[in-house]
């Protein structure tokens, strides 16, 4: 689930259920505008197997120039576009 308010760039985004990465990995969260490009949302860990876990996001643009959002496995630091398996993805 990801948590925002129209009037504002930040947002929280919950996911339960995702695995631990390896060390030199992370999860990077994408938010996707109608033309298909992405912005990138930050990248967060999950600590524990099946842990919930919040990850906040601040957006570049208005949260309502984006129809989607969808999360890969990325290097630690992030990538500038998706290169991973998306894990997650949903419809804003």
């Amino acid at each position: 689930m990801l948590y925002y308010l129209d009037n504002d760039r930040t947002g929280v985004l919950v996911v339960n259920g995702l695995a631990p990465l390896a060390q030199d990995q992370a999860y990077q969260l994408w938010l996707i505008r109608p033309d298909g490009r992405r912005d990138n949302g930050g990248v967060f860990r999950v600590e524990r197997p099946g842990e919930l876990t919040l990850h906040r996001v601040v957006s570049p643009a208005p949260w309502t120039l984006y129809t989607g959002v969808g999360v890969t496995v990325e290097p630690a630091t992030g990538s500038p576009g998706p290169t991973g398996p998306r894990v997650l993805h949903g419809g804003l």
